[in-house]
């Protein structure tokens, strides 16, 4: 099922595992197996951002691809996604088109493991682009709702829409607005995670650190290879020209857990 909440908070979907951006009592990365509905929706969404990806297999992939629009999809926790009966809060950036990527992913991933008996919640103002997508939502077993400030009539694509505003007045030709509809909850901005599954990159990284840092770049490259250049793609190295040295980044350093 698909609904859309237009300027506000709506009351929560029945569902007995909930997964939502508000604060709720537990938290929840997104680390978990795509599926080919998941995957193909992923693949759809980046692919119109003019990013394309290679077939992704899991959403912590996410997070070490080269594609432009990756860099938004690193303020995401891959942790290992949270299950069972409860309230979870996403770990998850606030930002078009993260929340309607994974939101979807996480919809289809529910889907063929539970059926029904779930809700995801996620906000997007991007999602009238995508219409095409979101209608494979409608055939669900759980709820899929997405929150937005964003009215455009392509909203009948959902089984559900609701204007969350209670008063909306306008004065002077739209000079003045005042509102006051429902609140949006706040969410919380994690930091880039990134979980490394090539052992050859990770070879590296642990080197460099144990090294104090950096390395020679023709050290590097005798002793890693292909290796250096991975990981300078996926921005947990630093080549430096200048130096012709290999530096760890920020992000290496946390992919490494220093």
């Amino acid at each position: 099922m698909l609904e859309i909440v237009v300027g506000g908070l709506a009351d929560p979907p029945p569902a007995e595992m909930r997964y939502t951006i508000c604060p709720a009592d537990r938290v929840s990365g997104l680390g978990f197996e795509l599926t080919p509905g998941g995957a193909a929706a992923l693949i759809t969404i980046f692919v119109r951002y003019n990013s394309p990806i290679p077939l992704p297999r899991h959403t912590s992939e996410l997070a070490q691809c080269s594609a432009p629009l990756c860099l938004l999809f690193r303020f995401v926790d891959y942790s290992k996604l949270a299950e069972g009966p409860g309230r979870y809060q996403l770990r998850i950036a606030l930002a078009d088109p993260v929340q309607l990527a994974l939101g979807l992913a996480l919809a289809h991933h529910l889907d063929s493991k539970y059926g029904g008996g779930w809700a995801v919640e996620v906000y997007s103002d991007v999602w009238p682009q995508f219409t095409d997508v979101l209608a494979a939502a409608k055939a669900l077993g759980g709820v899929l709702r997405i929150y937005t400030s964003v009215y455009d009539q392509r909203a009948l694509v959902a089984d559900r829409v609701v204007m969350a505003a209670s008063s909306l007045t306008y004065e002077a030709l739209a000079v003045k607005r005042q509102w006051a509809g429902a609140p949006l909850c706040r969410t919380s901005v994690p930091e880039p995670v990134v979980e490394i599954r090539d052992g050859e990159v990770l070879e590296l990284l642990k080197t460099i650190w144990e090294s104090g840092g950096f390395l020679s770049l023709k050290y590097a490259l005798e002793r890693h290879g292909r290796a250096v250049v991975r990981a300078s793609q996926m921005g947990l190295v630093k080549i430096d020209a200048l130096t012709l040295t290999v530096r760890i980044t920020d992000l290496g350093l946390r992919a490494l857990g220093a």
